[in-house]
């Protein structure tokens, strides 16, 4: 027999499977629909106001819903991720120009403030993100490299096809995708000093619980 748990306080939203970890999963409520961080800019570049776009947390398996922020206008709050057990989210303020990079702590549910950053140190919000570990904010736009923007600042040049996966210390995961002539990806592995490939392979990484990927 199935059992089925009613999760309160949270309505039109499906949970999604928080990496790193399978005891969390995600609900994104958005008062004006937008598909990323940049879309969420254009969107008050154009119009002015950003109506606001927050992500709940849930527990498995009780299924208690954890909020930690509430829906404000012209700040956008990115899906969490999974940092040695407690989450970051990163959060933008258009109106104030400012990146907040904030922890939270589900056992004693607070949030902190990591670091605050001017909006200007960016060029713009395409694929801004933060990734693990250290907890690293970066941004791969479409110039052909991926910079580092805190707690460092570094630009590394990489494929036109080549996203960001994670970073694990000095070297960083990427995925390259190619046709030849079926779709195929690459597992890419740079040094994060000089950004030279340190390993380049067929296949796809899983981010599992624990440290464990699997490469497949």
């Amino acid at each position: 027999m199935i059992n089925i748990t009613k999760i309160k306080g949270i309505s039109n939203s499906y949970p999604e499977e928080v990496e790193g970890t399978n005891e969390w999963y995600f609900c994104r409520e958005e008062a004006d629909p937008c598909n990323d961080l940049y879309d969420a800019h254009e969107i008050f570049n154009r119009d002015g106001l950003f109506k606001g776009i927050i992500h709940h947390l849930i527990h498995y398996p009780d299924g208690k819903v954890h909020s930690p922020f509430q829906i404000q206008e012209n700040v956008y709050v990115e899906k969490p991720i999974w940092n040695n057990e407690e989450f970051n989210f990163l959060v933008v303020d258009f109106q104030e120009k400012i990146i907040r990079i904030t922890k939270y702590i589900p056992e004693n549910e607070k949030l902190e403030i990591v670091t605050e950053l001017s909006l200007v140190e960016v060029e713009d919000c395409y694929n801004l993100m933060l990734e693990t570990t250290p907890l690293t904010l970066g941004r791969s736009g479409n110039e052909g490299f991926y910079e580092i923007i805190w707690p460092e600042k570094k630009k590394i040049a990489i494929g036109k096809t080549e996203t960001v996966l994670f970073r694990d210390e000095d070297k960083l995961y990427l995925s390259e995708w190619y046709e030849d002539p079926e779709y195929h990806e690459n597992v890419i592995v740079r040094d994060i000093q000089t950004g030279k490939i340190i390993e380049k392979s067929e296949g796809y990484l899983r981010r599992l619980p624990n440290n464990v990927y699997w490469k497949i």
